[in-house]
């Protein structure tokens, strides 16, 4: 029985929507980023559970010579989208695409858009971003800043604002501290200070400088995210706002499929690229918590978050009311920080991560895997780089010279070299373990009905890691390396084959470097 079923159910005794069902009955909204993985999931869970939502504004752009027509014809052919077609077969009725682009000023959002977002919008779900942790500082500042300060100031004119939820990170605020609470911090710069260096300089000398502009933070991404919380203080004062901080954000749970993903970030790129193979060592430390949340978990606490952003305004406008009456000083409200993590509740280290995927990796191996699946996890940044030699180098280098012998191109020796790099970048949050405070978030759950806490699912003492991880693997090789499960039996065949010509390899390599060894020894004999 799956969550609409339930609900359905519960509707025969009781024929009345849900709390944040009817916060989202008959309202407008206004979704960035809905062409990403999170707002793929928001904009499924809205029309498949909050069918009485009136309409969804979606900004989208151009993309890799494809106009924004083509691009949203195409984003519904996802299979994350199937079940929210069948349920609701007439969901483009309330889908309406708004041509523009974060990077833009305005969001490159044309007069007539922004107008009817101000006479119609009644909720602003801002998941747009540039998650590239290596993101050229320029496009990181346009995007996760600037298009946050436009929003907000076509916020401050919306007629009928309900809630405001911006997406941001928990790892925002990780730099030189190991506690995150659900506070604001004071930014490093302002975003407007930050736009006027990056648009004084060339791209080559920020490229060069950037290290330096970052101090202690790891990316250009965990920076300007930070930088952006700011810019809520400044630009969204007197606003219905809040923002929410998940961790790693990886493969559906449950809904609307399990174990869908779409992308190779974070965590998700280890599994694909050592479920092929391809990835044998990895720079962390197993002790250290790996803080990952599922995708559709994250998109269920987001809508909750903007009923609980709502509740929270109205109840904070009707205490100043009383106040204005009493001639008291009205007071002003901080916005509400939600840290959506799995480290405080059901926490899970990288090597039961790094066990649990291997586990349920091996049950079903990839017709599209070079060698068998073997990771081996070192914190020691020595080690790891001796072991990315023997498990990577040698071996890319021996099959890319048999490719040359003939006549294919060999790939291996450069896929390594963007392999260690994005190795590089993730090693940061694999190799440390912070502790985020999430109160709010808690908070938040014990507010929900029970019908809410089951249609809108987000309690993460409630997850089975290991019943997740089932599903999570299966949905990589699905969805991320494109293997079919109609290919199982022969991707069992394969790995038996590949584990035969990897361990002759290994043997024929060690008696060959003991050979060496014995000549070398013989010489001084």
């Amino acid at each position: 029985m799956n969550i609409m079923d339930i609900y359905n159910s519960s509707c025969e005794s009781t024929p009345q929507l849900s709390e944040i069902q009817s916060f989202y009955n008959d309202t407008t909204i206004f979704l960035t980023g809905g062409t990403g993985f999170m707002g793929n999931l928001i904009m499924d869970k809205l029309i498949r559970t909050c069918s009485g939502v009136k309409r969804i504004y979606m900004l989208i752009r151009e993309k890799k010579g494809k106009t924004t027509e083509e691009r949203f014809k195409e984003l519904f052919d996802d299979p994350v989208f199937e079940l929210m077609k069948k349920e609701q077969p007439n969901f483009l009725e309330k889908i309406t695409a708004v041509i523009g682009d974060c990077a833009l000023p305005n969001m490159g959002i044309e007069e007539k858009y922004i107008n009817i977002i101000k006479d119609e919008v009644n909720i602003v779900i801002h998941s747009a971003a540039t998650v590239r942790f290596d993101e050229h500082l320029r496009i990181a500042v346009n995007i996760n800043i600037i298009a946050l300060q436009d929003i907000l100031k076509i916020s401050q004119n919306i007629k009928n604002l309900k809630a405001f939820v911006h997406i941001s990170t928990a790892y925002s605020n990780c730099a030189g501290r190991e506690v995150v609470d659900e506070v604001f911090y004071k930014p490093p710069i302002t975003g407007d200070k930050l736009l006027q260096v990056v648009n004084s300089l060339d791209d080559e000398y920020i490229t060069r400088i950037t290290p330096s502009l970052l101090g202690e933070w790891p990316n250009t991404y965990a920076m300007t995210k930070a930088i952006a919380e700011g810019e809520i203080m400044t630009y969204g004062k007197g606003l219905p706002i809040g923002v929410i901080r998940p961790s790693m954000i990886i493969a559906t749970d449950n809904e609307p499929v399990p174990g869908w993903i779409n992308n190779f970030y974070g965590p998700t790129g280890v599994v694909a690229a050592t479920g092929i193979g391809l990835m044998r060592c990895m720079n962390a430390d197993s002790t250290k918590t790996a803080d990952i949340v599922p995708g559709d978990y994250v998109s269920n606490a987001v809508l909750a978050c903007a009923w609980d952003i709502h509740n929270q305004w109205k109840e904070h406008n009707a205490s100043n009311q009383m106040k204005a009456d009493n001639l008291e000083n009205e007071t002003l409200i901080d916005p509400p920080i939600y840290n959506f993590v799995s480290s405080s509740v059901n926490p899970l280290t990288w090597g039961e991560f790094s066990s649990l995927n291997k586990k349920y990796g091996c049950e079903v191996p990839s017709v599209k895997a070079i060698s068998p699946i073997l990771l081996r996890i070192s914190k020691n940044k020595y080690e790891y780089q001796i072991l990315c030699f023997i498990l990577h180098i040698i071996p890319a280098f021996i099959i890319d010279s048999l490719a040359k012998l003939t006549g294919k191109k060999p790939l291996l020796m450069d896929g390594y070299r963007k392999m260690h790099k994005f190795s590089e970048v993730i090693s940061y949050f694999s190799l440390k373990s912070w502790t985020f405070n999430d109160n709010n978030t808690r908070s938040l759950i014990q507010k929900l009905s029970k019908l809410d806490q089951t249609l809108f699912r987000f309690d993460l003492t409630k997850l089975s890691w290991n019943e997740y991880f089932k599903k999570h693997v299966i949905g990589i090789r699905m969805y991320i390396v494109k293997d079919p499960m109609e290919t199982l039996s022969e991707g069992r065949k394969w790995n038996q084959k590949l584990c035969i010509a990897y361990y002759t390899l290994l043997s024929i390599l060690a008696a060959t470097f003991l050979l060496i060894l014995y000549g070398i020894c013989n010489l001084f004999i």
